[in-house]
């Protein structure tokens, strides 16, 4: 039986960032990188999930470095939307080629859903999430966001211990809307770990080498062939449960992989998918590198609009299911993490959607005194002409 042996490395991400709340993964929507690629020239195929790939052909052409990006997560915020969204705001969110709801998988996510909504604000009857929390985004926006980075934290075991900061949320901030993806599952046939190579070689698109832990299993996997393309299916420990078996799909192109993921159009990812469904288990080599990537929150922004989503960012978006106001989508933010080693993978994701009010009825802002320097400090009281009972001068604290 023939042996494949290959050197995979997971697709699915976003670009790495120097800090946790910036959003400059994604680039201005214009950019020559950013421009229709073939995915979002193609029509739409029934047996995939068009709109990820899609946009995930965007990230691929107008970003660098590692990816790592949670298609189910930003989709799930998009239905969330969908709930306030009217009239032409609600067409377009209609007409997006997302994945087929409700279908039933082996594999064991652990999802969740929330909408913050400002403490001016009353949210619609009939509006439903996992979590409804009220958030002083006029008032206290660094509490509001340490309010999301708890329900991020706490959703993923820990994995996005943030997704936003105080910046991110100006006092016009209406609503915010979330999901949460935490998965941990084992491979169907783990890697030995005395068979992971500590210094192998990797080449990097670029032509670099740097050296890597890269595991190695024998095992039947479902492997594919195309022009320009091999893939495997390593299968998680799903036996048993109800539901589509769990899968890592593993695509190794030719040539570049940035350059085939500019280029993928939702019929070609079906049709690699097809392929390794009809093929039968056959004993294969993997070699698979272990790797652990933690990217930082970034926009989706960018990728999105360049998707055709752009009447719910602009002042012309109505999303008055959700409460009486003018309101619009300001940005979409997604954090992920992956983490593949020996025995199996545990991935986690976290989007928001910052839905901002034209006019959003503000709140009295708080005073600030921050002691972040030399202060003189009394203990005393504030009526009677009686010595204080004590004075001083704080430098050093």
């Amino acid at each position: 039986m023939l042996k494949r042996i290959f050197s995979l490395i997971c697709f699915m991400g976003m670009v790495a960032c120097s800090q946790p709340t910036e959003n400059s993964a994604a680039l201005p929507l214009g950019r020559a990188d950013i421009q229709p690629t073939p995915a979002l020239r193609a029509e739409p195929c029934a047996e995939t999930d068009s709109f990820a790939v899609q946009l995930f052909s965007v990230l691929a052409a107008a970003q660098q470095g590692n990816i790592v990006f949670s298609p189910a997560s930003l989709e799930n915020v998009l239905r969330l939307l969908q709930q306030g969204a009217r009239g032409s705001s609600a067409a377009e969110l209609a007409a997006l080629p997302m994945g087929k709801e409700g279908v039933r998988s082996a594999m064991n996510p652990a999802e969740a859903s929330a909408l913050f909504i400002s403490e001016q604000l009353t949210l619609k009857p009939g509006v439903q999430a996992d979590d409804v929390l009220k958030a002083p985004f006029a008032t206290a926006p660094h509490q509001a966001a340490e309010l999301i980075n708890d329900w991020s934290a706490r959703r993923t075991r820990g994995l996005i211990p943030s997704i936003v900061s105080a910046q991110d949320l100006p006092p016009t901030t209406a609503l915010v809307a979330a999901n949460a993806i935490y998965l941990k599952e084992k491979w169907l046939h783990p890697f030995p770990v005395r068979d992971t190579r500590e210094n192998a070689v990797f080449t990097q698109e670029d032509g670099n080498t740097i050296r890597v832990a890269m595991m190695h299993s024998k095992a039947k996997y479902r492997y594919a062939e195309g022009a320009n393309w091999c893939a495997v299916a390593i299968p998680y420990k799903t036996e048993g449960r109800a539901g589509e078996p769990g899968y890592f799909i593993g695509i190794l192109p030719k040539n570049s992989a940035r350059d085939f993921a500019r280029n993928l159009t939702p019929q070609q990812y079906s049709d690699i998918r097809k392929a390794l469904a009809d093929s039968t288990p056959q004993e294969t080599i993997v070699n698979l590198p272990r790797f652990e990537l933690k990217p930082c929150t970034f926009s989706l922004k960018p990728a999105l609009q360049a998707c055709g989503l752009t009447t719910i960012f602009s002042q012309s978006a109505d999303f008055s299911g959700f409460v009486d106001l003018p309101l619009y989508l300001d940005d979409v933010l997604q954090r992920c993490y992956c983490k593949a080693d020996e025995e199996g993978t545990t991935a986690a994701a976290v989007t928001v959607a910052v839905v901002q009010c034209k006019s959003i009825p503000a709140g009295p802002r708080p005073n600030v005194i921050s002691f972040n320097k030399p202060f003189i400090w009394i203990i005393g009281d504030l009526n009677t002409p009686a010595a204080p009972y004590f004075m001083g001068i704080t430098n050093e604290p």
